[in-house]
């Protein structure tokens, strides 16, 4: 046993600690990261501020920026093939400044091939086939849509009623898409075609929501969309009517929170990301929504993409730059017993030792804000497994020290001012 005890206080001392399950990556830019697109596990693409564009072709390890002909914003990259993408920028000064830039050999080059000065391009872009795609953007004098029909050469007016702002497209193929932005005067606004983008239809719209910044379809009925209210109130809706009434969404940030994306890779797991620096995850369809680690707190997220299952990136402020493999780590807790305890407890986690994960289980006896928050020994919280309001009942969350080092954790249960403490003894 005291071996095992010195094998394990070695490791500790002369091992990289891992905090986080989304891990710091590094950028050669400091300056704004608005949105990340991989074409595959190697080759990705970040969008960035004052018309930064960065390239990496070894799964992000290392990232080169790229020339540009444009010190506008660059906000979306999207491509078609390996060799074929399209750039949308857009800045607010001056007032609606657009551009469109393409290449055709991976980034090597961009070429402009539409600017003008009625429209602020956002990070809507979307092609449906090779010749046929569309951008969004702001504007106060035109629709906020164009349209290409010859892959991206030319760009024209497309047929989408008066709205002022399309922040976000989304399409579940051909047919049938939305987009998502701000209608002027008149509230948040969803936009819908279902003949290829040759119309568009708003089937949403509403008053009380200042701006609706993403959307996500995983089929022809069930979506989310994501924003801020006029009370400047986060917001997260989901529908099963394929955008035609939505309904509110339970999550775990701030009020006050600015939701900018979000990505469901299907119609259970998904993750938003947003103003108040947060990474909130679903695996149930939104039922519920809770907070993940950031590794890196006190700057905007402005985009996150899964190019696999487990694999995915977030963007932001300051060159922030994050990924994880596991899925950002674990989130959930799971309700096992409605019957009400006599009193708060915090079981022992089980099994202990533990290799990677262990579960934890814990009693509520009264309605309130429960905390479960994993510590080192010295004292430095590593992970918040449950930070929300529960009714009385038995609970269980599951904690993934896979990316952490050998050693001893404690685990603490808070609820107003009840406080219970245990240990528990990672082994790999």
């Amino acid at each position: 046993m005291k071996k095992l005890i010195f094998l394990i206080a070695v490791v500790m001392l002369f091992s990289t600690q891992v905090y986080s399950q989304w891990v710091v990556q590094t950028t050669p830019t400091t300056l704004i990261l608005y949105n990340i697109h991989f074409l595959n596990s190697q080759t990705g693409y970040i969008a960035g501020s004052t018309g930064t564009i960065l390239k990496t072709t070894n799964g992000g390890v290392n990232w080169v920026i790229q020339t540009t002909p444009t010190t506008l914003e660059v906000n979306n990259i999207y491509f078609l093939d390996a060799n074929t993408g399209f750039a949308v920028c857009g800045d607010f000064s001056p007032l609606n400044a657009g551009v469109i830039l393409k290449t055709t050999n991976g980034g090597a080059n961009w070429i402009n091939k539409f600017s003008s000065n009625r429209i602020c391009l956002r990070q809507a872009i979307h092609f449906i086939n090779s010749s046929t795609g569309f951008v969004g953007g702001w504007s106060n004098v035109d629709s906020a849509v164009y349209k290409t029909t010859n892959g991206g050469e030319n760009w024209q007016l497309a047929n989408v009623p008066t709205v002022y702002g399309i922040d976000k497209f989304s399409f579940i193929d051909a047919n049938t898409g939305w987009g998502v932005g701000y209608k002027g005067g008149g509230g948040g606004c969803v936009i819908k075609t279902t003949n290829s983008g040759a119309n568009w239809a708003i089937i949403y719209n509403n008053t009380n929501i200042g701006q609706l910044m993403s959307a996500q379809f995983v089929d022809a009925n069930t979506g989310w969309i994501v924003g801020i209210s006029t009370g400047n109130q986060s917001l997260i809706r989901k529908t099963t009517d394929g955008g035609y009434n939505w309904i509110d969404q339970i999550n775990q940030h701030p009020a006050n929170w600015e939701l900018y994306n979000i990505d469901m890779i299907n119609a259970n797991t998904g993750w938003i990301v947003g103003d108040a620096s947060q990474i909130v995850k679903t695996t149930n369809g939104g039922t519920n929504w809770r907070a993940q680690v950031n590794p890196s707190p006190g700057y905007p997220l402005y985009a996150v993409e899964f190019n696999v299952a487990d694999t995915g990136w977030i963007v932001g402020w300051n060159g922030r730059l994050y990924k994880t493999v596991n899925g950002g780590g674990p989130v959930s807790v799971q309700n096992i017993s409605s019957e009400v305890p006599s009193a708060y407890s915090l079981s022992q986690n089980y099994p202990n030792p533990f290799n990677s994960t262990s579960n934890l289980k814990f009693e509520i006896s009264n309605l309130g804000n429960v905390k479960i928050i994993v510590y080192d020994v010295m004292g430095r919280e590593i992970q918040t497994l449950v930070n929300e309001s529960l009714q009385p009942g038995t609970y269980e969350t599951t904690f993934d020290g896979s990316m952490l080092n050998s050693g001893v954790y404690f685990y603490k249960l808070s609820v107003g001012d009840f406080s219970e403490t245990k240990r528990m003894l990672l082994i790999k």
